[in-house]
């Protein structure tokens, strides 16, 4: 058991985070930056989870970690990489040891023959195996990450856009070996699955068996089983390369190296795990318990810079903290505000362009529903690129509508609407009176009237004669009425438009006509 002297040294240390502590700080290595002592908590292993962890202990630019304004002679959160020196040496004073990679590997060094009193705690992507609930381990979610599919982002992948879980079982059983075999370019596939041991590559093979009908698949003799987990390196640059992978860690690490695919996705819980005999110590559920730092709003940026959403705690309906030796199957998230603002335009006659803007601290995904009062005009519109439009029919004049987003379900985005006023333009009609033809060495003047339609107001603004692009002659509408007279005209047939730009009330419209210059 790793406690010690971290309870006596904790047990009256404050969880919250002071106002002071939160100061613009750059995400530390996962690797410590100083030497742990024996009051430290020590986390090992999970490579999805490692960019999280860096985060809670030291902070980002705007929020303080766990570790902000503590001294060698505080106990404080200490994480080491997957990545590295093939030894690290835990703590001043002990043994080196091999370093951990995969979820299975850190758990591994909580119990049973591997277990080292100079690590706390793991930290993992999979729920616990029979061999971890035998050995007594209790995992406590915190975070809520998706597992997806990933290709490219490099160079142009040859895999289709997207993949349907019956196409990922075929690939990775080896029955399709080629992207043309499933819609995509030609290309010999080359599927990878992280090391054994693997928290990603254990969800993973649980989500085949799921899409196999409950029979787990062999995998083909095409498989790479041992890509380093959630790294971008074999991804990169091969254009026919796939495999699972963390959406959080490609969006906020290799936003440009990895693609993710469209079609299959699975939701996952991110877990602390500790020796049982832990569990109930002070110290740990003061981190990492529901009430505990790990699950408070301090630690809800901290979490999502890294591409995660903070579970809710069991007192909002959620297992933050709450120890158990089952997958979670609770992935209620907290609550993330987010504000929708409506505007209200008119281009079209007839027609209300509405764009429903839609933003949060993380980019909202859901649909919006479009009303004129308590009437429904269309529901179900999906967010894109953070908004969502629609041009209804309407009559001329004012109307007020109201956007409501609609989160996707689970999602951890709040509902919002807003509500904005615009003025419908009827249709315009232009009329002219210039002559068709006109004699040698004359000029042509008509005049152009602009009538908009169904109301008793007359059009202002500006009319402009053109030939093609170019503007000949222009005059501005009094009472909806302009005489203009245009330049003299070369010899021949002249094709000619008198072209109203519009104004609040009506809109624009363009009336053509042909002058003939003898």
């Amino acid at each position: 058991m790793r406690v010690r002297s971290i309870v006596a040294g904790l047990a009256t240390t404050a969880v919250a985070v002071s106002t002071a502590s939160l100061v613009a700080m750059a995400p530390a290595h996962a690797d410590p930056s100083f030497t742990p002592d024996a009051n430290d908590f020590l986390l090992n292993d999970s490579a999805t989870t490692e960019n999280v962890m860096d985060n809670l202990a030291d902070g980002i630019a705007g929020a303080g970690g766990y570790n902000g304004g503590k001294t060698a002679a505080d106990a404080r959160l200490v994480s080491w990489d997957t990545e590295g020196s093939a030894q690290i040496t835990p703590r001043a004073g002990a043994a080196a040891i091999n370093r951990p990679v995969g979820s299975g590997a850190g758990k591994a060094l909580l119990f049973g023959a591997s277990n080292n009193p100079d690590i706390t705690f793991a930290r993992s992507s999979s729920a616990e195996n029979a061999n971890e609930v035998a050995g007594g381990l209790q995992s406590l979610p915190f975070a809520l990450d998706t597992l997806s599919m990933a290709v490219s982002g490099t160079v142009k992948s040859h895999a289709p856009a997207s993949l349907t879980g019956a196409q990922i079982v075929s690939i990775f059983k080896g029955d399709v070996t080629n992207w043309n075999q499933v819609g995509g370019k030609a290309g010999t596939i080359k599927p990878f699955v992280p090391q054994a041991g693997s928290g990603t590559r254990s969800f993973f093979e649980a989500q085949l068996t799921n899409l196999n009908g409950g029979t787990p698949v062999v995998y083909g003799p095409g498989v790479d089983t041992n890509m380093h987990e959630n790294n971008d390196t074999v991804l990169a640059s091969d254009p026919n390369a796939v495999a699972p992978f963390s959406v959080g860690k490609a969006t906020t690490l290799f936003p440009t190296t990895v693609h993710l695919e469209g079609g299959f996705s699975a939701q996952l819980a991110l877990y602390i795990v500790v020796r049982g005999a832990d569990v109930a110590n002070a110290p740990i559920t003061g981190i990492f318990g529901s009430a505990g730092f790990i699950c408070s709003p301090a630690a809800t940026a901290l979490i999502e810079a890294a591409g995660f959403l903070q579970l809710a705690t069991p007192a909002h309906g959620g297992v933050c903290g709450a120890a158990t030796q089952n997958p979670t199957s609770n992935l209620t998230t907290n609550s993330v505000p987010t504000t929708t603002r409506l505007s209200v335009k008119s281009t079209r006659a007839g027609h209300a362009d509405l764009v429903a803007r839609v933003t949060g601290s993380t980019a909202p995904s859901g649909t919006v529903s479009f009303f004129e009062g308590a009437t429904l005009i269309k529901s179900g519109i999906p967010l894109i690129s953070g908004q969502a439009t629609l041009s209804p029919k309407a009559t001329h004049g004012a109307h007020t509508y109201s956007a409501q987003f609609t989160p996707d379900l689970g999602s951890a985005w709040l509902a919002s609407q807003d509500d904005a006023t615009g003025t419908v333009k009827t249709s315009a009609s232009v009329t002219e009176s210039f002559p068709a033809k006109v004699a040698k060495g004359d000029r042509a003047s008509g005049r152009v009237t602009v009538t908009l339609k169904g109301i008793s107001k007359k059009a202002t603004g500006v009319v402009k004669v053109m030939e093609r692009k170019k503007v000949l002659a222009q005059g501005k509408l009094v009472r909806g009425k302009v005489t203009i007279k245009l330049p003299k005209l070369t010899k021949g047939k002249h094709g000619l438009k008198a072209a109203w730009a519009g104004n609040s009330l009506g809109a624009a419209a363009v009336k053509a006509f042909t002058i003939t210059q003898k």
